[in-house]
């Protein structure tokens, strides 16, 4: 056996190699992982990919073998500790912050029976030197290791330029973070600092050494910076004289203005800007939000069900369709609301919602009914006389 990466996949070593493979590391830093939650635009992004999967459910594709022992898990209760959506969005803010999610199964015999969620810090990648196989060595928190084959663990990447290892799209956006991390550190040392700008005290008839001088520096601002000293009197004696800087609030104004670190990130992890609040120019929010579904989050989707069927042997699809609003309740309120009852749901369908059994040809749509006509979904005429009558 060959190890392919001699090391875990945890935050920190991430964070490590990202920076020492910076081109310029003395300009960019890298925040990588949980850390880079801390600024609010990656929070956000995180926050609606993570959520907007984890609110869906996975069904069968059409045609697809049933294996309801797995569905189960995935829609009602992975583990004894997590509740379905807390599962997926793990995987899901996961792998987007560190560019993999893991999932340890386990079986009895051939029945899977349960999936437990893991760190990428207890996972180690190994790759055969052979066949290019690849097996995990799993610590478990009692710090227990075992090596499990690759059926045994599903391996999730949002991106990868390998097929065996993620990247996280932090990668793309560290000069982004970078901008936003050096940005606000001004703004919070301006109001930290109070009163004070930034000035030159003067001190006549002195004759000090560079140590004495940062002593003095140090404490006239300890007396008068800071938020509590804001607008208090400066004492000064007669050997003393202070001048402040002036300051140019535009930068402030442009740091405090500043969208385009936020237009990046949304770019980078491919959520439609009115998501982060901001109005869109010449693009409706139906628009952006489908473009969002069928390329974003399809593309997600996909990479997650693929594990599934290979790990899983389970052929299933995320149904995205209350996003969409495409589910049965949300066209119904349409059909209700907009169209007087007439062309939205198929006949099954609204039978379906009344709780009512289906019906042969029930694929023909919902529409007004004539004087005298029965109406397929409720088995009743037009003027109210029902089916038996």
């Amino acid at each position: 056996m060959g190890i392919f990466f001699n090391r875990d996949l945890s935050d920190k070593s991430q964070a490590i190699i990202d920076y020492l493979s910076g081109a310029d590391m003395t300009a960019v830093s890298s925040i990588m992982g949980e850390e880079s939650l801390k600024q609010s635009d990656i929070f956000t992004a995180v926050k609606i990919l993570a959520g907007d999967i984890a609110s869906s459910t996975f069904v069968y594709k059409k045609g697809a073998q049933e294996n309801d022992v797995v569905l189960d898990l995935l829609n009602k209760k992975p583990n004894e500790v997590m509740t379905p959506y807390t599962f997926l969005f793990a995987i899901t803010a996961q792998m987007l912050l560190t560019g993999n999610a893991f999932v340890v199964v386990e079986r009895r015999g051939t029945k899977t029976e349960r999936l437990t969620f893991v760190k990428p810090s207890q996972i180690v990648i190994y790759e055969d030197d052979e066949d290019g196989s690849l097996s995990y060595a799993y610590t478990n928190l009692k710090g227990y290791t075992e090596r499990l084959q690759s059926k045994d663990v599903l391996h999730f990447k949002s991106f990868s330029l390998n097929g065996k290892t993620g990247l996280s799209p932090l990668y793309a956006l560290q000069t982004e973070l970078s901008m936003l991390k050096n940005g606000n550190n001004l703004l919070s040392a301006f109001f930290t600092k109070g009163i004070q700008a930034g000035g030159i005290l003067k001190l006549s008839q002195s004759n000090l050494n560079n140590k004495s001088k940062k002593q003095i520096k140090k404490d006239f601002e300890d007396v008068n910076s800071g938020a509590k000293n804001a607008n208090s009197v400066i004492v000064l004696d007669s050997t003393q004289d202070f001048k402040t800087f002036e300051l140019n609030t535009d930068i402030l104004k442009m740091i405090q203005n500043n969208v385009y670190s936020t237009k990046q990130i949304a770019k980078a992890f491919g959520i439609p800007l009115s998501r982060f609040g901001m109005e869109l120019v010449n693009t409706t929010d139906d628009s952006a939000n489908s473009l969002y579904v069928s390329s974003t989050l399809r593309a997600y989707s996909k990479m997650i069900t693929d594990e599934l069927f290979v790990k899983l042997s389970v052929d299933t699809e995320i149904d995205f369709s209350i996003l969409t609003g495409h589910d049965v309740q949300t066209k119904f309120n349409k059909m209700m609301d907009e169209t007087k009852g007439e062309g939205i749901l198929v006949v099954n369908e609204a039978r379906k919602f009344y709780g009512l059994p289906p019906v042969e040809n029930g694929t023909e749509i919902v529409r007004k009914l004539r004087g005298g006509e029965k109406n397929a979904t409720t088995g009743t005429t037009e003027d109210g006389a029902s089916e038996s009558e």
